[in-house]
């Protein structure tokens, strides 16, 4: 029985890591940033203050991803590779970490916008950065429905 307890808390970690980051996202745009937006004259320094406390839990949930995505993939005999097509679950998979990939470097990006925005407080920025985090949550969500076809 013991072989299968490794699988299964691999599994749990990758889902709870994937519901810290993707969470995080949904949470900011579906219910912080419009509440925020709404109460405030000067909602981004809020703003910001709540996503430097997400900001630990996304690195942590990026970081924890990557790690037990290859461990995952070490144990799966459908996987065939990193980004390789061919097979649905591979297809399904690829497209799942390109994906991730891609928010990875939004969220960069997102960050060095963010940055910007301390010193240089414009309307065009934060749009910026709200856009960034649209995307990303989106992508987010593409990537838990590939997650479901896996």
């Amino acid at each position: 029985m013991q072989p299968q307890v490794l699988p299964i808390i691999m599994r749990f970690l990758h889902n709870l890591f994937t519901a810290l980051w993707i969470g995080g996202l949904l949470s900011m745009v579906l219910t912080v940033i419009p509440g925020i937006r709404k109460k405030l004259e000067q909602p981004w320094p809020v703003i910001e203050s709540i996503q430097n406390r997400l900001r630990p839990l996304a690195i942590i949930s990026i970081v924890g991803l990557a790690i037990t995505g290859m461990l995952l993939g070490r144990s799966s005999q459908q996987f065939t590779g990193f980004v390789h097509f061919g097979t649905p679950y591979m297809n399904a998979l690829s497209i799942k970490h390109i994906l991730t990939l891609v928010m990875i470097v939004l969220a960069i990006a997102r960050l060095m916008v963010n940055k910007k925005l301390q010193t240089e407080k414009s309307a065009k920025l934060q749009k910026a950065s709200y856009a960034i985090l649209l995307t990303n949550t989106v992508l987010g969500v593409i990537v838990l429905f590939l997650s479901s076809m896996i």
